[in-house]
Formats: structure tokens, C-alpha cells, sequence
């Protein structure tokens, strides 16, 4: 068995190696090449920083690692770690970690994220013996939305370009990495964005993923909350895309944000926990 980064390695691969690890998963999964891309566009995907074992030149386990600079830090994402159903049990994650932790570090490295499915106990065992901790807790949603009400004194138009310091503004809690800033601005030719104005002053937005019927962020500004907003952007959406939506990795403890999701018929499709590992702790 040889353990190496996954540079040079075929897409076609990596989609069986993933495939296969996830085809009995708590919630089965299962992607085409274009999926695959789109999800390693999506994670800011580096297959130097990546990592995967090979048994007679067959990929058998992964880590796909994600790269980013955020606030001046050097983050590294986990957007996926699989193990095919006939070599489990064998240690092959730490053995994988064991490997690219050193060459993260050297690299400068400061933080590695990722989530986990609250079920997945053998698996949050496993990253806090690497060293993880759990950071918050999070929530994803599946539904049809039924919206009753929406508001017609704001205008709707498609946003053009992100202003993140004043759509920041709008926020109670920071999104997690496939929602962050840095993702949407490198999806923005691939997701439908549109702001809610009231006189010309942006008041919301929703940013949606038409391909994988997320949303990915929805925000509105605090003195116009509660006032059919948010219910407009979406009803918006609905026109176009019909009214079945995913939310993914919601901030638990965003009261307003999951209470706005049950309202509009959303229901908790599963919990996952956010856990972090700090190399650099200067």
C-alpha cells in the first residue's frame, strides 16, 4: 500500500474511489464527473494538498482538502474523506493523516476544517483522535416551501457583483466553507443571486444553486426583518425553480434563521457537527 497526495491523480478515480465510499452511507451518495468537478471547483479543491491510498495502483481511501486564505490565515478544508466498504477498519484516515499533517505544517497551515454527520460516532472518534474539536453544531434542511405573504414595496433585481461588506452586515452567524464568501464568489456565473432594495438601498439577498437546489445564503438587513423580505426572495426563486430547496449547515444557534426555515416548511433533513484542528496555535 502506498500513501501519496492525490496530484496527477485522474477525476475518473477519484469519482470511483468516492463513489463506492459513500454508496452506503448514512445518506447514500453518488455523483457523475461533472458533479465531481463542480464539487472540487466548489471546495476550492488542491489535489497537492489532498490525500489518498493506493492499493496495486487502485485508489482505496481519501481526503480531499480544500485551500483557502481567510483572514489572513491559511485554512484548509476537508470537502470529503471516504474509505471503500472492503478496507474499513484497517486505520487507514489516521494513516492518511499521519502523512499530510507534517506536509500541511510545512506549508504554513494554520487550521483544518470540516463536518460530519452528528451520527457518524465511529467517524467523530476517529477525527478527535487526530486532533479535532468540535466547534458548533449544524442543521440542514429539505422541503417545499409554502409561502403565503410576500412583500411588494421592496424591488428585486439579479445582483450583478457580491458587496460583502454590506451584505455581511446583514448576517447574525458566519456561513461554513461550501457557503462562505470566497466559494460564491468563484460560483457566481453558476448560481442565481438577487437582492431585495427598498428606495434604491439593498435590504436582502438570496444566493441560490440552481444545479444542487441549494441556498446557499440568504440575509436581510436587521431593521427589515419580519416584514415578508426574505419570503419574497424566495417565492422569487419559486417562479423559475419550483418550490423544493436545500439548506445546508445552518449555525444552530441562529434562533431566527431556523425558525424562518420551519416556517416556510422546511424540515430537518440532518444534523452535523463542525470540527476544527489548529496546527499553527500562535
Amino acid at each position: 500500500m502506498e500513501i501519496k497526495t492525490l496530484r496527477g491523480t485522474d477525476n475518473k478515480e477519484i469519482l470511483k474511489a468516492f463513489n463506492d465510499s459513500f454508496s452506503d452511507y448514512f445518506i447514500p451518495l453518488k455523483l457523475t464527473e461533472e458533479q465531481l468537478a463542480s464539487k472540487i471547483l466548489a471546495d476550492k479543491t488542491d489535489l497537492g494538498l489532498s490525500v489518498g491510498a493506493f492499493e496495486n495502483g487502485k485508489l482505496i481511501a481519501f481526503i480531499l482538502h480544500g485551500f483557502d486564505i481567510i483572514t489572513n490565515q491559511k485554512v484548509v478544508y476537508n470537502g470529503g474523506t471516504g474509505v471503500i466498504p472492503e478496507k474499513r477498519g484497517a486505520g487507514l484516515t489516521k494513516q492518511m493523516y499521519f502523512f499530510i499533517l507534517p506536509l500541511l505544517k510545512g506549508k504554513g497551515i494554520h487550521r483544518l476544517l470540516l463536518e460530519v454527520i452528528s451520527e457518524n460516532v465511529q467517524a467523530i472518534k476517529s477525527y478527535k483522535k487526530s486532533g479535532f474539536t468540535i466547534k458548533r453544531e449544524l442543521v440542514c434542511y429539505k422541503g417545499e416551501v409554502n409561502i403565503s405573504k410576500t412583500n411588494k414595496g421592496v424591488t428585486l433585481k439579479n445582483l450583478q457583483s457580491y458587496d460583502w461588506d454590506l451584505m455581511k452586515s446583514f448576517w447574525d452567524i458566519f456561513p461554513t466553507w461550501q457557503n462562505s464568501s470566497h466559494v460564491l464568489d468563484e460560483l457566481m456565473t453558476s448560481t442565481v443571486s438577487l437582492g431585495a432594495y427598498f428606495e434604491n438601498r439593498l435590504v436582502g439577498y438570496v444566493i441560490y444553486n440552481p444545479t444542487t437546489q441549494r441556498i446557499q445564503q440568504i440575509a436581510i438587513d436587521r431593521d427589515f426583518r419580519k416584514k415578508g423580505v426574505a419570503s419574497t426572495l424566495i417565492f422569487e426563486l419559486t417562479k423559475k425553480y419550483g418550490n423544493t430547496f436545500l439548506i445546508i449547515n445552518v449555525d444552530k444557534r441562529s434562533k431566527g434563521m431556523n425558525d424562518f426555515f420551519h416556517r416556510m416548511g422546511f424540515q430537518k433533513n440532518l444534523e452535523q457537527l463542525e470540527m476544527e484542528l489548529e496546527l499553527d496555535k500562535k
